[in-house]
């Protein structure tokens, strides 16, 4: 038992295994997104055909489920990897926090509260949905909603701006994508929620940023005004430009399975739509670019080069957009625009704090 606890809190919840936690979590945000995106390129989103079961009989995919169902169930598996780093990293990160004894309260009722979730889940399963298990819901989401509150007021009350509210927002939203994702089978594939998940993805990438930020802080150096001025605009043209982009993809061809309507929308008039705030947001990341060079022409410099990169992945997303659309939106390049959406969204957010303030 003692060399349990050695390893759990010398190893795994050490401080020192925060730099691994935050970027693990970054990472495996951008990765879910593109493994949504195969999930959906090759016509497997009711691969797994109900939820939370894999099908009315069985829990995980079925040899008669073919390849589809393998990726699909492969999909809501890494959803379950997605909970274990969060924990780690919020666990870690609770340990250091000068407030955790006031926290320990709403952060147990708010996992019993998820326990109880799981517990409504498959009531749901066994019973269907019955009037008390609705009321249920219900009381969860109350429940849910005022943890929630108690531990980020008191959070904040301690430290102002630190790692732990992050990584407890990232926890919730991860939870928030599993449940998100079994009303997107059940819909059949309705294009609006989908979008509304991919969304959500874009926030969590965003939240994971904030976390590796402020877990891993860096001297920013000088900052051009013009930069400064700038990160509010291009935080939301890039905003329009992904929720435009959103829309596309439900007029596209890939609905995830064959059978599958889309929003019925023109997919040509709805590409240009989405070309105009991308070509205007790379504009301003262009402009920002320049006076933040001429105030530091160096990549040693971190806000420089939060710019550099960002400008970098907006120029590749431009051209990944204008080649699958005059290619027919192959496949391939979907998925890579889809990483480069998911990248952008983090980078956004790193020029968004970088920026914060000119010196």
């Amino acid at each position: 038992m003692q060399m349990l606890k050695t390893i759990w809190f010398d190893k795994i919840v050490a401080e020192k295994r925060i730099r691994l936690y935050v970027w693990l979590s970054l990472a495996t945000q951008i990765l879910i997104v593109v493994t949504g995106g195969l999930v959906r390129l090759t016509a497997s989103g009711l691969g797994c055909p109900t939820w939370p079961k894999c099908t009315d009989e069985s829990l995980v995919s079925t040899p008669e489920m073919g390849i589809h169902g393998i990726i699909e169930f492969g999909n809501r598996l890494l959803t379950i990897v997605l909970l274990v780093i969060a924990l780690l990293t919020f666990i870690t990160i609770f340990r250091t926090h000068p407030a955790k004894r006031q926290l320990l309260a709403p952060t147990l009722a708010f996992f019993a509260t998820m326990v109880l979730l799981v517990v409504s889940l498959v009531l749901a399963v066994v019973v269907g949905s019955e009037l008390y298990v609705i009321g249920l819901w219900v009381l969860i989401a109350v429940l849910t909603i005022t943890f929630v509150a108690t531990f980020i007021r008191r959070a904040k009350r301690a430290i102002r701006i630190s790692t732990l509210v992050p990584a407890f927002g990232l926890g919730l939203g991860i939870i928030g994508q599993a449940v998100l994702g079994g009303i997107t089978v059940l819909t059949q594939l309705n294009p609006w929620i989908v979008g509304l998940h991919f969304v959500l993805s874009s926030y969590l990438i965003s939240l994971a940023s904030v976390m590796v930020s402020r877990a891993l802080p860096k001297t920013l150096g000088p900052v051009a005004p013009l930069a400064t001025k700038l990160r509010w605009p291009v935080a939301a043209v890039s905003s329009i430009t992904i929720l435009i982009g959103v829309v596309v993809t439900g007029a596209g061809p890939h609905a995830g399975d064959v059978d599958t309507p889309r929003n019925g929308l023109d997919l040509e008039i709805w590409q240009h739509y989405h070309s105009y705030p991308g070509y205007l947001m790379l504009i301003l990341i262009a402009a920002a670019l320049i006076a933040q060079w001429r105030t530091a022409p160096a990549l040693q410099s971190y806000p420089t080069r939060a710019l550099v990169l960002l400008f970098l992945t907006s120029v590749a997303q431009a051209v990944i957009g204008v080649v699958q659309a005059r290619m027919g939106v192959p496949p391939f390049l979907v998925a890579l625009h889809m990483l480069g959406a998911a990248v952008l969204s983090s980078m956004v957010t790193f020029y968004w704090l970088t920026a914060k303030k000119a010196k």
